[in-house]
């Protein structure tokens, strides 16, 4: 039982930690737009930026805004990883819980994290024993609806948008994470694991010296794991704006099926820090982007990119990760049909 109450105590620790720094940031962050204040981008991209540049430099953004979320999910997921008993997992996030769903949607945006950082988070709960649809609706319900992206929403966009971010993300997570669970859990799986887990875990007593390498050498495991692969779907996402601008996208992002669903692949594959997302759709939206296809990129862009899926593959496998981008795409579309006919135009003040 110490064990488990030290590992809780350094999780909530360190949650608190980047907690405090990502509601402090989005703080900081508002009230400078408030003021008609727009933050500098680190490194940023020009127009007459040589394009050679725009992936390192891309790299380079990511890097200097999410070192530390990144840094911290490490820390938490090897805590997590030495720490949390696989039972305990299993009992609130476990295969044979229907609740499971709702704590994974409603509790992951608690720690205000981006796509890439929750996947160290998410590989541990996975490997502690968590069942496939809770823990890839944590997955992907942790990024979308971040309390300080959801404020910031309400704030630069409308409030409108925040509802509908926050009801259309929660239902897709939950509905993608269902889906999965029915498709790829065997009853094999679903049978004996916690009477396994129980022998493992009886066995453990707190020894701090051990444990605290342990949690090291889980966190080093993770980092080397992870960091290499999101690092790699970032500089591709770099090459990648070298032939997509945002006056490229505004053109032909109006309202529509086709925009919507434009939109919504775009989220899927483009990586957008936290908070990033909102005044880059404000924008969009000024330059004439439809309700629809706005919508639809607030669902999916910061809930999965090609750096977190290329991350999570290596988790669960390439078949899973193609089957939930494909479902957050589909219900991407019919989260920005909804909400097109709902809110066909938004007044930006």
């Amino acid at each position: 039982m110490k064990r488990i109450v030290f590992g809780i105590i350094l999780i909530l620790l360190i949650l608190g930690i980047l907690v405090g720094y990502e509601w402090y940031g989005a703080y900081k962050k508002s009230k400078l737009i408030e003021k008609g204040i727009f933050p500098k981008e680190p490194f940023p991209i020009q127009p007459e930026t040589p394009r050679w540049q725009i992936p390192f430099l891309t790299l380079f953004q990511y890097l200097t805004k999410a070192w530390f979320c990144l840094g911290m999910a490490f820390l938490i997921a090897g805590a997590i990883e030495t720490f949390i008993p696989k039972e305990l997992i299993i009992k609130h996030l476990g295969r044979q819980s229907p609740k499971a769903y709702f704590i994974a949607a409603f509790g992951g945006p608690l720690l205000s994290v981006c796509s890439c950082s929750v996947i160290p988070l998410f590989a541990a709960i996975k490997k502690r024993g968590a069942g496939l649809g809770p823990a890839i609706t944590f997955l992907l319900a942790t990024p979308a609806v971040n309390p300080a992206a959801v404020i910031l929403t309400f704030s630069l966009i409308s409030w409108k948008f925040a509802i509908g971010r926050i009801v259309l993300a929660l239902s897709a997570a939950i509905i993608t994470g269902a889906i999965l669970e029915a498709i790829w859990t065997t009853e094999e799986e679903k049978k004996g694991l916690l009477s396994q887990l129980k022998v493992e875990y009886q066995e453990k007593q707190l020894k701090l010296k051990e444990d605290l390498k342990e949690w090291l050498i889980n966190v080093w495991d993770f980092v080397k794991k992870i960091f290499p692969l999101v690092l790699f779907g970032i500089f591709i996402i770099g090459i990648v704006k070298i032939f997509l601008s945002s006056q490229i996208i505004s053109k032909y992002l109006g309202q529509g099926f086709w925009q919507i669903a434009l939109a919504s692949i775009l989220g899927v594959v483009m990586y957008t820090p936290t908070l990033v997302e909102i005044p880059f759709i404000r924008e969009l939206l000024v330059l004439g982007m439809g309700t629809g296809p706005a919508i639809a990129f607030l669902l999916t862009a910061p809930a999965l990119s090609l750096p977190s899926m290329l991350g999570v593959s290596r988790v669960i496998g390439w078949k899973q990760v193609l089957n939930y981008a494909l479902l957050m795409w589909i219900l991407g579309i019919i989260g920005g049909l909804i909400f097109a006919f709902l809110v066909p135009r938004v007044i930006l003040l």
